[in-house]
């Protein structure tokens, strides 16, 4: 007898146990990760221009998942989101970015640095030394900054960006660095208006063109094309909106150059803007 109970409450121990773990199956974590909420303190003072940061307590303990601009995931506590957009003085204060610090989100999945009046980073600290950590970033917004050509070879290992915004910054001229674009070989979106880009095909590169396959969306308005450009984005076969107003555009546009375009379900070339 002593042993049937014995047994009966040995299994409903067991039950119990189980139910627990189906439970916290379900469980979210109120709170942040210590070490995010420490190294979002280190980030508070250069982006602070406008104290937009009231809620960012030192307070130990405090939960950064609610401090503005912060995603956290729910069920880890980890940060995957960070929008730092226009608190700093972009057009009047340009500063140089330690990437460094962006190391212990690993699990960053969208990073916005919109008009933060970045013009690049330390020597040694760039966003190269963030493309083996931040293996789930997907949306990278680095527009109206003061970014020049050559800092896109420190993105060109970002494999799992699926969207790139540089607009508003300061790439100009014929395009050198294709080959640091087509290595984001799964971008969906690049915004590039308001630049000064000329072409997108580069000689320094063996002649290569841009190679995005999987790109949907491309908006070059406001820049410095000619009717060239598009026999230099003829690779991108999957492209199905592109917005080309406000450039160079003059006379006549053979339509063989457009062959490469018959996915393309939206072109916007601001027809009257351009002087056609």
């Amino acid at each position: 007898m002593m042993d049937s109970k014995w047994l009966w409450f040995m299994r409903m121990a067991a039950m119990s146990v189980l139910l627990l773990l189906e439970g916290c199956r379900w469980c979210t974590i109120d709170a942040c990760v210590e070490h995010e909420r420490v190294a979002l303190l280190q980030l508070k003072p250069f982006f602070n221009h406008y104290n937009e940061f009231d809620s960012w307590d030192e307070l130990k303990g405090s939960d950064c998942c609610k401090w503005k601009g912060i995603e956290c995931n729910t069920t880890t506590g980890r940060l995957i989101g960070l929008s730092l957009d226009s608190m700093r003085s972009g057009y009047l204060d340009y500063w140089y970015l330690n990437a460094s610090l962006f190391l212990p989100f690993k699990e960053l999945k969208r990073l916005y640095l919109t008009g933060s009046g970045i013009a690049g980073c330390v020597e040694n600290e760039g966003f190269e030394k963030l493309s083996s950590t931040f293996r789930n970033l997907q949306f990278l917004d680095l527009s109206q900054n003061h970014l020049n050509d050559s800092f896109i070879l420190s993105l060109s290992q970002f494999s799992s960006l699926q969207y790139l915004n540089l607009a508003y910054n300061l790439l100009e001229g014929k395009w050198p660095h294709i080959q640091g674009l087509n290595n984001l070989k799964i971008l969906k979106t690049l915004d590039l208006r308001w630049n000064q880009m000329e072409r997108f095909q580069s000689f320094k590169d063996d002649d290569k063109k841009l190679e995005l396959t999987h790109l949907e969306e491309l908006n070059l308005e406001a820049n410095l094309f000619n009717n060239s450009v598009f026999v230099t984005l003829d690779k991108l076969s999957n492209l199905k909106s592109l917005s080309i107003g406000f450039n160079q555009l003059n006379g006549l546009i053979d339509m063989k150059d457009l062959d490469a375009y018959l996915l393309v379900i939206y072109v916007d070339m601001a027809i009257k803007a351009c002087g056609l």
